[in-house]
């Protein structure tokens, strides 16, 4: 069971991160040559598409991570009287999960607050709203770069997890 756990962990990690990367660094890029109204219905098309897979992976990460840390002998016993936070293991893991929890919640405004209220606008075309619209965009594309550059601090933490501290 331990194995398909970390299976289905790492296969949830890249879906989730490999799609926020492949959004970010090839399909919005190339999307840019286009006019901005089929270029903005194109991506909030792909961003509703991508979405359900992404919070899916979510899921499956944040069981798959609970259960994985089980099976490798952490106990809630340790968890609760913080004596799991005092090991070098614990360091880590706790920059894990803040990294973690930061990509969770940019990923929650960028999917449900800035995401849909700009295709929406996009949709609209109302030329009052460009200012606005400009800026929605420009702040969701900073939300994917600071989620990618936390994506690798997770898989740095996860290999440390792994393979032990760098020496």
């Amino acid at each position: 069971m331990y194995h398909l756990s970390v299976f289905l962990h790492v296969l949830s990690a890249v879906v989730w991160v490999g799609g926020m990367l492949f959004l970010a660094l090839v399909a919005v890029p190339v999307l840019r040559g286009l006019p901005d109204r089929p270029r903005a219905d194109l991506v909030a098309r792909m961003g509703e598409r991508f979405r359900p897979v992404a919070w899916t992976c979510i899921v499956v990460l944040l069981v798959t991570g609970i259960l994985n840390l089980a099976y490798r002998g952490v106990s809630w016993e340790s968890v609760a009287t913080g004596r799991l936070w005092q090991s070098p293991f614990g360091h880590v893991l706790a920059w894990k999960l803040v990294l973690v929890a930061a990509m969770v919640v940019l990923s929650a405004w960028h999917d449900f607050l800035l995401g849909p209220v700009s295709a929406e606008l996009a949709r609209r075309a109302n030329p009052g709203d460009e200012k606005l619209h400009a800026a929605l965009r420009r702040r969701a594309a900073w939300v994917g770069r600071v989620n990618a550059v936390l994506a690798l601090g997770v898989l740095a933490s996860a290999v440390m997890l792994v393979r032990g501290l760098p020496r």
